[in-house]
């Protein structure tokens, strides 16, 4: 009995359109000889829509087209990742392996520095369908290029130079050397540089404090010990520094009506430090191991006029410095076994990690030290009836430990998973599926004054709740005048009992959070031309009070466009529609308008020089003025004074970005 090989991953991660791209067009990770970015979701796989033509300097370039995915934030030290509704500290997302501290940072600065120029894949998870993911809404994995990727045949050294121009408003670049050693060794050593001024919004409104400098240096090193084993080390550092405003998160108008044009000299930085193990046995064991260390140190220094307090407690200017340090490994393995003519694809691994925050002001300490320990060991069975029916049981324990400024919470839970798919033919395929939630107490905010002022909470619960999901795919070739299409629908109703949220000082359970809405997706391709269209739409409610909550999206439809005119010249279209949000989470949210915002990029590289690549575009054609759905979006009494907190995007850009390869 034969059976097709069950690639290493979850069970609703899979391709939702593998069945309609042709093979010939299929690029494998492993044969990658440009700089770009494979994006793929399992709300949505974009196959061969790769990132390139974006020129991603932002995240939300690279994952605003995912329904059910949203990015806001327009600050470069403010990127947050939404899920359905959740934000990222609500999430599991890791760098290279590397778990990205899912303690909040600051209530007005977010916890991803993340360079989107580097990114070989990203690959996400929208909601939480497997036990192999332990968070509350899904998980977001970056992986960065590789030395040995990038080299062309025949070579055994390679470089890469770039430069990109932003008319609203930055400059910036990138250089970057790779090759081989020996046969077995290969290197990467890159480096990123970008100049960022204040940038104007739709309505022309210039910015303030977000003029400053990024820089982000990586370096890799691997060794083939066999055709079957490999080591790597990385080193990854970003660093993000200006006079940036005290409050990244809101727009001018609050800034300047609550403390006037002042900035804060700011200096934010990430090192992240990695060792990982790639074992692949075939169908026997396939096994990759991480240990890791990932540090977030933001510094910044606090002063108005030398005479308005800037912290509770009359304080009117000091140095405050945070660092919240993540060390720990993760493995993860799966193995093939067929037992009385059935296959079974076993997934089980497990993690450890430490996470610490510690604060100072002036050098002195601020509010207690936090340290949370997770354990987590997982297993899961994808059994193939071979008769087009999938069935995935899984069991994952946890076990967390948190000693922060509530108290001392400990406690351990088991969760479980179970999904199905069922291919009625070679077109049609039916999904479902259903997983129980687990996440610990957070820390507190880090570099609130919330540290100080806490009260001992150790009755805090752990948050919990279960995930279900229903859907299909539907892929055809040869219909509809296109050589094929895909088509997919996901429906999800989540609830979070216990959501824990902030109330002043103190946190507390705000009983169950219920998430629910749909993600579908629709992929023609013809030729030459590839069209996708995705709708998405979320509805979140507190069962207590029938309130939203704050970060919810709405409804939001994308239309991306690509048609390749040339054999060296490609155009591409994106469309994002967030539609009118009525519902508010309370008195001081405004109602989020609907917007439209439309790019344009050409991709070119010119004959006469075959390593050169040329990539222009228009960002925001229409210079539209809004603000995302999941940003900033209040209004407060300042004086006598009504004023917005609205965090809105930059209006028009025009892009250039030239690369060349040796």
């Amino acid at each position: 009995m034969k059976h097709e090989k069950i690639l290493l991953s979850s069970l609703t991660a899979l391709s939702l359109f593998s069945n309609s791209l042709n093979a010939n067009d299929v690029t494998l990770l492993d044969e990658v000889k440009v700089w770009e970015t494979q994006v793929s979701s399992s709300s949505l796989n974009l196959g061969e829509k790769a990132i390139e033509t974006k020129q991603a300097d932002h995240l939300s370039d690279l994952l605003k087209d995912l329904p059910g995915v949203d990015v806001g934030g327009t600050h470069s030290i403010n990127n947050r990742i939404n899920i359905r509704g959740l934000q990222d500290e609500n999430l599991e997302i890791t760098l290279d392996g590397a778990k990205v501290q899912n303690a909040n940072m600051f209530h007005h600065i977010g916890n991803l520095l993340i360079n989107p120029d580097i990114l070989k894949k990203a690959d996400i998870q929208v909601g939480t369908n497997s036990v192999v993911n332990g968070s509350l809404g899904g998980s977001v994995a970056f992986e960065t290029k590789d030395g040995r990727e990038m080299l062309e045949k025949g070579k055994d050294f390679g470089a890469r130079v770039s430069t990109t121009y932003n008319s609203n408003d930055s400059i910036g670049g990138s250089l970057t050397g790779y090759g081989k050693v020996s046969e077995d060794i290969d290197f990467l050593v890159y480096h990123n540089y970008l100049n960022k001024n204040d940038w104007k919004d739709g309505k022309g409104v210039e910015t303030f404090g977000s003029d400053g400098e990024v820089q982000n240096t990586l370096m890799k090193l691997g060794y083939n010990l066999s055709d079957s084993q490999r080591v790597s080390l990385s080193y990854d550092t970003l660093k993000d520094e200006g006079d940036y405003s005290p409050r990244p998160d809101f727009g001018r108008a609050y800034n300047e009506a609550r403390t006037g044009l002042y900035t804060y000299p700011t200096e934010y930085t990430r090192e992240t430090i990695t060792l990982k193990h790639e074992l692949n046995l075939g169908d026997d064991l396939v096994l990759n191991s991480t240990v890791y260390s990932n540090e977030n140190e933001l510094e910044r220094y606090e002063k108005l006029n030398g005479t308005t307090p800037v912290r509770p407690g009359g304080i009117t200017q000091g140095l405050l410095n945070g660092k919240v340090a993540t060390k720990g490994i993760n493995t993860k393995a799966q193995t093939n076994l067929e037992i009385v003519d059935i296959l079974h694809t076993f997934t089980y691994g497990g993690l450890y990690d430490i996470q610490t925050s510690k604060v100072t002001w002036d050098g002195a300490k601020y509010g207690d030290d936090e340290e949370a320990k997770s354990a987590a060991l997982f297993v899961e069975d994808t059994i193939d009836f071979n008769n087009g029916l999938l069935l995935t049981p899984g069991v994952r324990y946890n076990h967390y430990d948190l000693d922060g400024s509530y108290g001392k919470i400990k406690d351990s839970k088991f969760t479980y998973g179970l999904a199905s798919q069922y291919a009625v033919n070679d077109n049609l395929t039916l999904l479902a599926s259903a997983t129980t939630l687990y996440k610990g107490v957070e820390m507190v905010d880090v570099l609130a004054t919330n540290r100080i002022y806490a009260p001992d909470t150790p009755n805090l619960k752990s948050e919990t709740g279960i995930n279900k999901e229903i859907g299909f795919t539907y892929n055809q070739d040869d219909t509809l005048g296109a050589d094929s299409v895909g088509f997919s629908f996901k429906y999800f109703d989540t609830d979070i009992d216990d959501y824990i949220k902030t109330v002043g000082y103190e946190m507390t359970n705000s009983g169950t959070l219920n998430l629910k809405g749909f993600e579908t997706s629709f992929l023609y391709k013809l030729n030459k031309f590839s069209g996708l269209i995705t709708y998405a739409h979320s509805d979140t409610k507190y069962e207590d009070t029938g309130m939203a909550d704050s970060k919810e999206p709405g409804d939001s439809l994308s239309i991306g466009l690509d048609y390749k005119l040339l054999s060296n010249l490609s155009l591409s279209w994106d469309s994002l529609f967030g539609f009118k949000q009525d519902d508010t989470a309370g008195s001081e949210y405004n109602i989020k308008d609907a917007y439209n915002v439309h790019d344009f990029a050409v991709n070119w590289k010119p004959k006469v020089a075959k390593n050169l690549t040329i990539i222009a575009g228009v960002d925001n054609i229409f210079d539209e003025a809004y603000v995302s759905h999941i940003s900033e979006n209040r209004s407060f009494t300042v004086g006598n004074n009504l004023i917005s907190t609205g965090d809105y995007e930059a209006g028009r850009n025009f892009k250039v970005t030239l690369a060349y390869k040796f």
